[in-house]
């Protein structure tokens, strides 16, 4: 197989050790790379036991073998690790240009593991390592840690590092690089911390081979070419490069799908909402420039610049899940005050989603008498209430004593400190905080929170609600005609959750963005290129296959860790409250727990929810149960 390396690098901050250790073709064969690979060596060195803040957690930063591709979407990597939040297995992508420059260190992934006697920073060029001292940058803010990690070793190198927040062991911490793109979901950033790993650059000078690279470059250009063609048909609204993701609202609102006062009310409700937050509003408000990866022909991410005022800024703009949990999910329509609000959680390196989830959490109880000006040292968190906002999170960043120390372990555990039934209103599950996409807009987004595999419920790793957003389909696998109404049916719920579920898990292992099928990248262009780059020849099947594959492995980690079938029907109440307004009034996810139990029948899982032996003889997994 070619366009991998076959070796890892394992770092041992304990011990200040590396060394390089070659990985079966058959594993990428089987696992393909980057959140693969991740599941992979979980299986392979954590067993049951192992806690997600335990120095014998591996946290995994991977490539696939689109890494060094000039393929617009192939700036993506993952990362993996057991969770703070979930305790299981979960992985996250990112992009900028860190995975591409890990690539040409010779090796697929780093995987870290133990813990320094003191804050540390680790160095790769190619196959040099060096241990740093980073206790002059423990307790500064990830962009400050990047830039004098910078400083020292030189420009050229691409850099991951973890504020405050990370630090501080808080649960939904993240890790940056490039001071655009994050390690967002699921911890990742206090599993650094919990190593007292500050940071980690990477530069290298090597490629691999590459089975047919002309076939590859293309294959490439003609990918690239029809996308930016058809961006071009597009109004400016609905273009990603004029607005990045912050198109979503005009998507969103007409669907019902946004997360308006912690998703207890309609798009109606919140009118000024709807008209200031997002769309081209965002553009002209913060000054959004775009903001491109390596290669990249849609260029989703915006730099901003609020140039006055006490939200003044230059830097990320928020994506939509930032601003829609922290603006439409908190009743805040001030688009400066949110984007500002998500660059001070950037910089702390703190997750935008669960961070606007476990504030409306907070301002339900402080609405409801469960919290009051006692416990928020002296804030009014009304909703509405954007300075509160900015002050809370300064706060949680670095647990400060009481309230904003609760809220750093996410919004479950809030609940459970603060009683009074205030559980009702904790939008979470598995101890992981829903996106900002509303399950009574879509029943299969209700479904895929309940079943999901990796990184908790997660939106993005069986995003279905784009079947009808995005009008994203997936006809070589078999979903090529989806009506508008069934969105409210169980019918195929199974099939398109499972489908979604092993497509997004095969994207995050090749890596590549899945953002590009929004202009028109599929799965024809995908298996293209894997088959160009790496030889195997497959067909879709056998690449469906090995997203299954992932899946599967991701589930029974999962098990090992801890999971109960339990789990899957311990969903917010919040489900079954429908909204009295809007085009999603009156629909709640009825039959949600006999979908789950279809579901694991469609996996070929058991009734527990457990891979059957029929699966696992099917995927060739045995050695893996």
């Amino acid at each position: 197989m070619k366009g991998v390396w076959k070796k890892i690098l394992k770092v041992n901050l304990s011990a200040r050790s590396h060394t390089v250790e070659d990985v079966p073709e058959s594993v990428y064969e089987y696992f393909l790379g980057g959140a693969g690979l991740a599941a992979y060596f979980l299986w392979k060195e954590c067993p049951a036991g192992t806690g997600a803040l335990d120095p014998e957690n591996r946290l995994t930063f991977a490539t696939g073998p689109f890494q060094g591709q000039k393929q617009s979407g192939a700036a993506k990597w993952s990362a993996g690790a057991i969770s703070p939040a979930t305790g299981m297995n979960a992985d996250s992508a990112c992009t900028a240009s860190f995975g591409m420059e890990l690539k040409m260190c010779g090796v697929d992934a780093i995987v870290v593991h133990g813990k320094a006697a003191a804050p540390t920073y680790v160095v790769v060029e190619d196959s040099r390592v060096a241990f740093k001292d980073a206790s002059g940058m423990w307790g500064k803010d990830a962009y400050v840690t990047e830039d004098m990690i910078k400083a020292a070793e030189g420009e050229a190198f691409q850099v991951v590092s973890i504020g405050q927040a990370g630090e501080k062991l808080v649960k939904y911490a993240n890790i940056q690089t490039a001071k655009k793109s994050f390690l967002g979901r699921c911890g990742l950033g206090s599993v650094m911390g919990s190593k007292n790993l500050k940071g980690l650059a990477v530069k290298g000078s090597q490629f691999p081979d590459v089975y047919d690279q002309q076939a590859a470059t293309e294959l490439n250009l003609a990918i690239n070419k029809r996308m930016i063609d058809v961006m071009a048909t597009k109004p400016d609204h609905f273009k990603i490069r004029v607005l990045g993701t912050a198109m979503a609202t005009a998507l969103f609102a007409p669907q019902g799908n946004l997360p308006v006062k912690n998703y207890s009310l309609s798009e109606l409700d919140f009118p000024s909402g709807v008209a200031n937050i997002g769309g081209m509003p965002y553009v002209e408000k913060l000054n959004a420039k775009p903001w491109p990866c390596k290669y990249c022909v849609i260029q989703c991410h915006n730099k901003v610049e609020v140039k006055e005022g006490k939200y003044a800024y230059s830097g990320k703009g928020p994506e939509y899940e930032s601003f829609a949990m922290m603006g439409f999910n908190l009743l805040i329509d001030d688009m400066q005050a949110i984007a500002y609000a998500g660059e001070l959680c950037n910089l702390y390196s703190l997750d935008t989603i669960s961070l606007g989830s476990v504030m409306a959490w907070a301002m339900e109880s402080y609405e409801k008498g469960v919290l009051t000006k006692a416990d928020t040292y002296g804030l009014d968190l009304t909703w509405g209430n954007s300075d509160a906002v900015i002050e809370m999170i300064k706060k949680i960043a670095v647990r400060e004593p009481g309230l904003a120390d609760a809220l750093a372990d996410g919004s479950g555990a809030a609940a459970r400190k603060y009683g009074k039934n205030s559980i009702d209103w904790a939008v979470q599950m598995k101890g992981t905080e829903i996106a900002a996409h509303n399950w009574r807009a879509q029943y299969t987004s209700a479904l895929n929170y309940c079943t999901g595999v990796a990184s908790g419920p997660n939106h993005e790793r069986a995003n279905t609600q784009h079947i009808w957003v995005g009008h994203i389909l997936l006809p070589e696998w078999g979903i090529d005609h989806v009506a508008n109404e069934e969105r409210w049916s169980w019918e195929r719920a199974s099939e398109f959750n499972a489908k979604f579920h092993d497509y997004c898990n095969v994207i995050n292992s090749a890596v590549h963005c899945k953002f590009q099928e929004f202009t028109s990248y599929n799965l024809t262009d995908l298996l293209g290129t894997i088959n160009a780059v790496t030889g195997l020849g497959w067909t879709q099947t056998d690449m469906r296959k090995c997203g299954e594959r992932i899946t599967t492995l991701q589930k029974l980690l999962n098990i090992r860790y801890g999971w109960k079938k339990a789990d899957d029907f311990t969903y917010p109440k919040r489900f079954m409250e429908p909204v009295d307004k809007g085009v999603a009034a009156g629909k709640i996810p009825e039959g949600l727990d006999d979908a789950i139990l279809d579901y694991y029948h469609h996996r070929r899982w058991d009734q527990n929810g457990v891979p059957g032996r029929e699966l696992l003889a099917d995927l060739g997994m045995e050695q893996y149960a």
